[in-house]
């Protein structure tokens, strides 16, 4: 099941009127210089971007639920990758810098169409032979395979039994499960909202030295609702 893209920020100013389009192929890496100052918009060719993973406090995101594009706005001063997955099932990961212009629309268009074979385990049997430009379809994976509790051949479930942490507001949290692998490490994390008022997820309560990416199973939680939070960091080992 997709979850949809939780909203960072509104959106607050305009994007350029014309469009670049850009050939990419699934699972591949592309670089892209947008605004650092004003939204620019992201869209795939027939096709809707469902979920984007991206560093903690790295942009703003709003998906625009009509045609499936997404409109970002860069905050980190440093490139960083975004990772899109479409509803078709397309996989992109997008080095991001930022530059000083008015916002851009930026145009994916896929170079194959899809396949609709089911990929069960897009990572491989020896890790180590992983590249680099594979490492981000790697995170995409481990995500998708957390949130659908289909564990990896080569890749360590263990539940957890830890200590619950409470937090203010009423927020605990519960460790569930650890996912070892040779390149990653993931955690999930149950979320309960034992206050009196709804509260709305930020990547940055959850983020820790080394965390490359982070999912919320929801965005927000109501009061006596539970969620579930993914997170993952490289491995320390391997």
């Amino acid at each position: 099941m997709r979850k949809p893209l939780s909203i960072a920020l509104a959106l607050l100013s305009t994007v350029a009127v014309g469009a670049n389009s850009i050939t990419v192929k699934d699972n591949s890496d592309i670089a892209l210089t947008l605004s650092q100052g004003n939204y620019n918009r992201l869209v795939v060719k027939n096709d809707k971007i469902m979920e984007a993973v991206f560093p903690p406090n790295a942009m703003a995101i709003k998906r625009d639920e009509q045609d499936g594009s997404v409109y970002v706005m860069l905050s980190a001063a440093n490139p960083f990758t975004l990772f899109l997955t479409t509803e078709n099932g397309r996989h992109f990961s997008v080095t991001l810098n930022g530059e000083e212009s008015l916002g851009k629309t930026i145009e994916l268009v896929p170079s194959s169409p899809v396949v609709t074979a089911n990929k069960t385990n897009p990572i491989k049997t020896n890790p180590k032979t992983i590249t680099q430009e594979a490492v981000p379809e790697a995170i995409l994976a481990m995500l998708t395979h957390m949130e659908q509790q289909k564990p990896f051949a080569d890749v360590s479930v263990k539940r957890q039994f830890g200590k619950v942490e409470r937090w203010s507001k009423g927020l605990t949290l519960l460790p569930k499960e650890s996912w070892d692998g040779k390149l990653l490490k993931g955690e999930t994390i149950e979320l309960y909202n034992g206050g009196k008022e709804s509260l709305d997820l930020a990547q940055e309560w959850f983020a820790k030295e080394g965390t490359l990416a982070i999912k919320f199973s929801q965005p927000s939680i109501k009061p006596g609702e539970k969620a579930m939070l993914y997170r993952v960091e490289a491995s320390r080992h391997g």
